[in-house]
């Protein structure tokens, strides 16, 4: 199947999860997923720049945060309290983030889990929010 040239749903947009980087588990109730992805660059301006700042490429670096409802079980799926047993345990965590649909594009890499909150209002539904540092590369892929 090749890969859609429509717009895409954001619904089927979704992040998974391994401890072991070969049995994934898609993070269920998620209410929105986002991955950013940035470039530090290094100042090399001199007296030559005619006070311009001059840069050159630096490190780059990934995060990924979403929200979700909370449930404590959801057959074949990850669920709030799972992430939350990664970030104590801080286990390196294999990550993928995208569609999960053959020849659509998809990103996976490796990191930690480095924030988890969950929020809980008067007649409000449950909710938690996580944010997630990769570490090392991040690699765009068609789903195979």
């Amino acid at each position: 199947m090749a890969a859609s040239t429509s717009v895409m749903n954001s619904t089927d947009v979704v992040i998974q999860v391994s401890s072991n980087g070969s049995s994934y588990e898609i993070i269920g109730k998620t209410t929105s997923a986002s991955l950013s992805v940035s470039m530090a660059t290094r100042d090399t301006s001199t007296k030559d720049s005619a006070g311009w700042m001059e840069v050159l490429e630096g490190q780059k670096s990934w995060t990924l945060s979403g929200e979700g409802l909370v449930v404590y079980s959801n057959a074949g799926k990850s669920t709030a309290d799972d992430l939350y047993t990664f970030l104590a345990n801080r286990t390196l965590t294999y990550i993928k983030f995208g569609s999960t649909t053959t020849d659509e594009i998809a990103y996976t890499g490796t990191g930690f889990f480095t924030e988890f909150s969950n929020e809980a209002g008067v007649e409000e539904n449950a909710t938690f929010s996580f944010s997630f540092q990769g570490s090392g590369s991040l690699v765009q892929a068609a789903v195979a």
